[in-house]
């Protein structure tokens, strides 16, 4: 094998590698758990509607497939707040943990949880 034969085999190696490297590991769940309104400051900081968040509901699931992409029904600005704690489970954390938006009238909180990918 020449020298170019052998660079281009190391550079396709290499560059499968680092391919390797963003496939998703690990998918992550998101679960409602609950819908808060806060009433006091609604009367003092009245915008919108008087009531919790009307696009997500307790009990509501979402299961992240990519971490660059929120997945379909989920809140955006929700996925904003929590995606730096989705991209970590993402690369392997553990251990579950609950999250909220940061609508300060209508917050919403989540359970955060790791899912192992079947090969």
């Amino acid at each position: 094998m020449c020298n170019t034969e052998k660079a281009e085999k190391t550079m396709k190696a290499i560059e499968e590698k680092g391919i390797e490297r963003f496939k998703e590991k690990y998918h992550c769940k998101i679960t409602v758990l609950k819908c808060d309104f806060n009433s006091e400051l609604y009367n003092q900081y009245p915008y919108g509607n008087a009531s919790p968040c009307g696009r997500l509901k307790v009990g509501q699931e979402f299961i992240s497939t990519c971490r660059w992409d929120p997945p379909e029904g989920l809140c955006v600005w929700a996925w904003r707040d929590i995606n730096p704690v989705i991209q970590s489970y993402h690369e392997g954390r553990e251990h579950p943990s609950i999250q909220c938006c940061t609508d300060g009238l209508r917050s919403v909180t989540f359970k955060v949880e790791r899912i192992d990918v079947s090969e």
